[in-house]
């Protein structure tokens, strides 16, 4: 094997291993909101991510405009990276799900807050998707959310599937008042 060979083997083994490495600790440590620590947003890697972009692009831009005759795809790509940085940050500025013990509060990328109650739920499917499980709902409303099941830790919402499959029914508020016994 040539010295070539081997660093190209000893890069991809050290990069797989680093991405396993932060998703394994951004599962064992939920990102929450300072302001609602109920909301768990994406991993902080997100906006790593778009930070990197967002200066890899900058950079990029910046060696394209400073050389004579610059070739318009080195100006459109660094354009690119630069708002694919902007996306990044706007996922993990905007995106959360908030699962409650009697309703699910989310925000996609696009689109209004939503703050449902299980008793909405007209089907929910779990699923694995490249090893990864997933879980889909879709609401009485006709909303439709999809989330790692591993990535966000859903734990109320996962709990009141067990009560749905248990008894035919949602868990309400209803479910937790002990009334006393009547004589």
């Amino acid at each position: 094997m040539s010295t070539g060979t081997i660093l190209q083997i000893t890069l991809t083994a050290g990069v797989t291993l680093f991405i396993g490495l932060i998703s394994w600790w951004a599962r064992k440590h939920p990102n929450r909101s300072k302001d609602h620590p109920e909301r768990i947003r994406p991993p902080k890697v997100v906006p790593g991510v778009g930070w990197l972009f967002i200066a890899v692009g900058l950079l990029m831009g910046l060696a394209a405009l400073s050389i004579e005759n610059p070739e318009i795809g080195m100006v459109i790509s660094s354009v690119a990276i630069f708002v694919g940085g902007l996306m990044f940050l706007w996922i993990y500025r905007k995106v959360y799900v908030a699962p409650r013990q009697y309703e699910l509060a989310f925000r996609k990328i696009f689109g209004p807050e939503h703050v449902l109650p299980y008793s909405d739920i007209v089907d929910y499917r779990m699923q694995r998707l490249k090893g990864q499980p997933f879980l889909s709902v879709r609401f009485a409303n006709g909303v439709k959310y999809s989330l790692n099941v591993n990535a966000f830790n859903v734990a109320p919402m996962m709990q009141a599937i067990d009560f749905h499959r248990a008894t035919g029914r949602w868990p309400m508020p209803v479910d937790a008042i002990h009334l006393p016994p009547v004589d």
